[in-house]
This record gives C-alpha cells, structure tokens and sequence, in this order.
C-alpha cells in the first residue's frame, strides 16, 4: 500500500508539528464573558430575581432622566438609519414629472415588537398647486430592504419646478395604530436640469422629519471686541408659530458657538409668538477663530411637561462676519435641523449621551463585573458604542476610572 501523507502521522517524528494553535486573545475574551455571566448568575441566586428587576428598573429611571433634555439632544439623528432610491424624469409632451420609486435599504424598524418593518413610501409635492394629492406605494412587509419600482405622475408646467420641493417620507405600517415614521427626505426640484440629463437618480439618505410650518423671524446682534469677546444680543421674535392650535408659546433661545464650550439661554416669555428679550451674552473667541466658527440660535418653545418643542433655528456663519464692524439683522426662523452642520452638532451630543447613558446604566447593576468590580493597579478597558459607531480607551487607575 502506497504511504499516506498526513499532518497528524508526521507529527510522530516532529513533536511541534500537529499541534493546534490556540488564540489566547479569544480565549480570554471569553474567559471574561463566562465570569461576566457566572457573576450576574451569582447575584441572582443570592439577591434574587426581585433585586435584579429593582436594578433594571432603576437603570430604565436613570436612562430616562436623559431624555428630559432639549431638542438639540434628544432628537438626533441616531434614531434614524436607512437610504431610498429614486429617480426623476420630466415629460415634456405631456406636461408630467415622473418619479420612480425604486427601493430602499437598512431601514429602521419602529416596532417593538420585530426586528423588520413593514415599510411604504409617501411622495407630496409643496406646493401642490394642481391639487395632485399624497401618492403613496405599496406595502413590503417585514421587510428592511424593500423593492418597489412604481412610478408616479405629478401634472405640472416646466416653470412650476423652479419653486417646488418634494417630500418623500418612509413609513412603517402599524395596524394596531398609528403608522411610525422611518424618515424622509426633501428634494428640491430646482436642481434637476432636465433639458440637460433627462434623468436623475441617486440614492438619499433619510433625515429626521422637517417641520415645514416654522414661521416667524428672530431679530438679533454681534459684534467683537479685542481681545477675545464675540458679543451675542437677542433682541425680540415676530410671528412664531404655535405648536398647539389656538394657543400661543413659552418661547426663550438657546444660543452658542461652535468650537466652544459655552451654551447661553434667554429668559422665557410667557403667552406670546412675538417675544421680546434684549439680552446680551458673551463668547470667548478669538478673532482667529471667526473664520471656523458658527452662531446658532435656537427657538424653544417651554413645555411645563416634560418635552419641550423647537420653533425653528437660525445659523450664522461667522467666516462672513465683519469683526469691525457690528452686525444687526432680522433672519428667518426654519427647521435646520437636517442641515450638514446641525446632524454633525447633534450627532456629537448623541454619542456623548450613548456612551453616558450606557455607563451609568452599567454601573447601576454593577455589570459586567470585570469593569466594576473593586481592584488595584492600572487597567486600560476599550469602550465601544455600536450604535454611534464610536470607540475609545478608559484607563482604570485603583478601581477609578479616568480620561
């Protein structure tokens, strides 16, 4: 019989050979999560079950505190994930824009209850002078990378698309109740030249919903004095709008600039939409530094609950400001909140408050054990959030964390 050629029968002759390699890093990451899990197994048999819903119910409390804060917090674009596919055409003979729903891809699901969504698609045109209505496509369900291709015709002249926007939201259909939204996306129909290219298609990606009926104007100040003082007054609000029909507002402005650590608030004035404030703040900037920095006021209206309710932004690049000379003007209040400055502004605060929400949300239950549990010396502990696709190092110095 002709002689086999195996790495186990060669091992005979060559005691390091046929030897499997270990991953030591593996098998101490695992290592860990077996304590991890022997101890949380370890103080519900001691504690019982009681103590540890106590410890999760407080974590949920504490978690919850966080979530108090304003709009500029609470309502960032970590929530949101997902992109949608479409296309544009216009019809010259017939007098039609036609848009093409193609698909979309990495929704959200809104539904507690599953993992996948059951998403549909809403297409308006603002403003909708012919009265052309809500188009909407089908349903796909359970489904996070739906497939729809329709295609929907809108009756309108040529020169009507220098002026109009259409809002294509996302929806994820709820038969118990209301319909979650998922996210939207506002094209401006004055960027498409379709005597040049005909078509257009692109994927977007979806934003938080824009609050199209902001109104109101928001008149204010800067000017700079030497060395290092950008000072900021808010003089008056006209014609906000009301976020409860019927009713007026609590309105005050948060103010700050970018770069900086300092935020400002405004007194609130009560029961009016054309508010008025008169009052000055002061940012440490150096003249240098104008030319990278953004003043951005914020519109509140004071919820005596729980949330309050954003009337509308207005952002100041500071690159055009004159420190020579003094600006006054009257800018338009919007919803801003979509726009590239504000999602990076915001997307900061919301990994911050992530990795904040997930440590003391850790330490409450004191879980996992590795990180929390008394020691000496030094440790260095890698830190992820997956959701904020963040990481970072903590040195652990006698048990205390530290920078």
């Amino acid at each position: 019989m002709g002689q086999q050629n195996s790495k186990y029968n060669s091992s005979q002759n060559d005691p390091e050979k046929g030897v499997i390699p270990q991953n030591t890093k593996k098998i101490h990451g695992l290592s860990r999560i077996l304590t991890a899990k022997a101890e949380h197994s370890r103080e519900v048999a001691i504690q019982g079950w009681d103590k540890h819903n106590e410890n999760m119910r407080n974590t949920q409390l504490l978690k919850g505190l966080f979530k108090q804060l304003d709009p500029t917090v609470t309502k960032a674009v970590g929530d949101l994930r997902g992109e949608i596919q479409l296309s544009y055409k216009y019809d010259f003979k017939r007098h039609l824009l036609l848009v093409k729903v193609i698909k979309c891809r990495e929704l959200k699901s809104k539904d507690l209850r599953s993992k996948m969504s059951d998403p549909y698609v809403k297409l308006t045109l603002l403003p909708d002078r012919e009265g052309a209505g809500e188009k909407r496509t089908a349903m796909v369900r359970q489904c996070n990378d739906p497939i729809y291709d329709e295609i929907f015709a809108f009756p309108l002249e040529e020169y009507e698309l220098n002026d109009l926007k259409m809002v294509v939201q996302v929806m994820d259909a709820d038969i118990m109740g209301q319909d979650d939204f998922i996210g939207e996306v506002i094209v401006d129909m004055k960027t498409f030249n379709f005597r040049v290219a005909p078509f257009h298609t692109a994927w977007y990606t979806l934003n938080m919903e824009t609050d199209l009926n902001v109104t109101g104007e928001l008149e204010f100040a800067v000017e700079f004095q030497l060395p290092s003082s950008l000072l900021v007054t808010v003089y008056r609000g006209r014609g906000l709008s009301a976020r409860d029909e019927g009713k007026t507002a609590d309105p005050f402005v948060k103010l700050t600039v970018t770069g900086t650590s300092s935020m400002f608030q405004t007194q609130v004035r009560r029961d009016t939409l054309d508010p008025e404030w008169n009052e000055t703040f002061e940012f440490d900037v150096t003249q240098e530094d104008l030319s990278s920095r953004y003043l951005i006021f914020h519109v509140i209206d004071q919820d005596r609950g729980v949330n309050n309710d954003s009337l509308g932004q207005v952002v100041i690049d500071l690159r055009t400001f004159d420190p020579e000379k003094r600006l006054h003007e009257t800018h338009n209040l919007a919803d801003l909140r979509n726009t590239e400055l504000l999602r990076s502004k915001w997307g900061q605060h919301a990994t911050a408050q992530e990795f904040k929400e997930a440590f003391i949300a850790h330490a409450a239950t004191k879980h996992p054990n590795f990180l929390f549990a008394e020691h000496s010396g030094k440790k260095v502990v890698n830190v992820s959030c997956r959701k904020a696709g963040a990481q970072g190092r903590i040195r652990i110095i006698d048990g205390i964390p530290v920078k």
